[in-house]
């Protein structure tokens, strides 16, 4: 894998991003005969990977141009940037390091990325899931019913881990990669001999182009409801929905939620671009594929096919082992998409009933008879549905819940959370999720301000691990426990930095183990 200065530029220009070269401070259309062979072996946004012939990326809102100093002497052997920093440049060893400066300093990124790489997706099936809640159960049960029909031929990127061999998983840290790390994983899948990628595509990754230029051979629409507003992440709803509705506009087949809020919008946008559009929902909805729930997992789908008379078949019984009916429309949506790219066979079925998620709605449970439950969920709709299963699940004994809310963004959950608790908990343990650099009893203040229900016993306790001992030391047999938002993750984000943590789900398991 290497490009030359030359292609990078042309590469650019084609993509109308390439404003102008500058070298020592003298500009250039072009790289110089003497700089056009230059050759780029690796590309990085991260100063303390460069090395010789590394393409630098300066990137970022706030970028401190010492980094691109530091990867000048690092021996990188372009940069690119959004603009001139040739002053900063007479600091470093080597002044005359040639700048490409771009009008989109991400776009660019992505784009070149994805031709450095020689344009992975093109070897690929690419399915994409965007949506409020239900993005990461979905991928794992796609990629399940997909392995099962298909062979280990179908890779996952997902907030919770990637699989780039269809056999090993590794941890993952944003929902959806960075474009360059995006592309580098995709040429591994290949690389591989992956036919297939499931992801995750969350609205950050449209707003900050982190996909820009991958298209989706299935973009899948679940859900969208007011979350994510913040001055760090959506400053409105409108802006929330306008980044997640970018998924029609990059993907060939459009898969969509029929009892989706937004359901029409999505549709007419959908048609409007000439996209197949497949819908899947209850069979309250007129969906082209439509569930009906029973008990304990199972459920039954029929395809309707007034609207589209060529839709591959789904009908029959089917079930998870993933309590909860808000799961239900997840596993359909994986089954409508599976229905487009493999044939419809008894492996579905088996693939699906074999789904687990690690940290989705995990159970422990202890020889007293106390039970704990260890989820992702974070927000209104995740918590709810949540509440609700475990409060019918287990009717003889008390829920305790252990939440906390992420410091710096989205505030208007807080509110929710208080909401949320008020409905269905009887004891509420407020704690520390992932700080960030806000004061956690400030958060904890912030959720207990909005919980109205005098009956609900209240304790604030951010230490996480203390609440969740504090929570088992007070269950009783028949009790349900509730840990939200941290699933198995082993570390908390607390002022700028990962500080490692055991996992609530490793918590809870050692403790009710013991």
């Amino acid at each position: 894998m290497t490009m030359t200065l030359s292609e990078i530029i042309t590469v650019l220009k084609d993509a109308g991003m390439f404003k102008e070269l500058i070298v020592a401070g003298k500009w250039h259309d072009r790289a110089p005969e003497e700089l056009a062979n230059r050759t780029v072996l690796d590309l990085s946004y991260d100063s303390r990977t460069v090395k010789e012939g590394t393409l630098f990326f300066c990137k970022g809102l706030k970028f401190d141009p010492k980094y691109l100093t530091m990867a000048a002497n690092q021996g990188a052997s372009v940069a690119m940037a959004p603009a001139d920093y040739s002053a900063q440049l007479k600091t470093s060893e080597h002044p005359d390091l040639p700048q490409v400066i771009v009008t989109d300093i991400q776009k660019a990124m992505a784009t070149v990325s994805r031709a450095f790489f020689g344009f992975p997706d093109r070897n690929l099936t690419v399915i994409g899931y965007t949506g409020t809640k239900g993005k990461t159960t979905s991928v794992y049960f796609t990629r399940h019913v997909m392995a099962k029909a298909l062979g280990k031929v179908v890779a996952q990127l997902s907030s919770i881990d990637e699989c780039l061999d269809g056999e090993t998983f590794i941890p993952a840290h944003l929902t959806t990669p960075e474009s360059l790390d995006l592309f580098r994983m995709m040429k591994e899948a290949v690389d591989n001999q992956m036919k297939y990628l499931v992801m995750e595509v969350s609205s950050q990754s449209y707003k900050k182009s982190r996909v820009f230029g991958l298209p989706l051979d299935i973009g899948v629409f679940l859900n969208i409801s007011p979350d994510h507003i913040s001055p760090v992440e959506h400053p409105s709803f409108e802006d929330y929905l306008a980044c997640k509705s970018e998924i029609i506009d990059n993907c060939r087949i459009f898969v969509v939620n029929r009892e989706c809020s937004q359901y029409d919008y999505l549709a007419e946008k959908a048609h409007d671009l000439g996209k197949q559009v497949i819908s899947f929902g209850s069979d309250q909805s007129a969906a082209d594929y439509q569930y009906r729930l029973g008990e304990h997992g199972y459920f039954t789908v029929t395809t309707v096919t007034t609207a589209n008379p060529a839709l591959p078949k789904l009908d029959g019984d089917f079930r998870i082992m993933m309590p909860g009916d808000f799961n239900v429309a997840n596993a359909l949506a994986a089954l409508t998409v599976a229905a487009q790219v493999a044939p419809v066979s008894e492996d579905f079925r088996a693939g699906l009933a074999e789904t687990t998620v690690p940290g989705r709605m995990e159970f422990i449970k202890d020889k007293q008879g106390v039970v704990a439950c260890v989820d992702y969920a974070h927000n209104y709709l995740s918590l709810t549905a949540s509440f609700n299963f475990m409060k019918h699940e287990f009717k003889d004994g008390r829920l305790i819940v252990v939440i906390g809310a992420a410091g710096g963004k989205a505030e208007s959950r807080r509110k929710d959370i208080g909401r949320a608790l008020s409905q269905y908990a009887d004891v509420a343990i407020l704690t520390s999720e992932d700080n960030f650099f806000e004061d956690p009893h400030q958060i904890a203040a912030d959720i207990k301000e909005n919980i109205d229900n005098p009956d609900l016993e209240v304790i604030v306790n951010v230490d996480r691990k203390a609440a969740i001992e504090q929570a088992y030391a007070m269950a009783k047999p028949g009790d349900a426990l509730f840990m939200a938002a941290k699933g198995r993750e082993t570390f908390m984000h607390e002022k700028g930095k990962d500080v490692p943590y055991q996992g609530d789900y490793q918590i809870t398991k050692q403790l009710m183990e013991k």
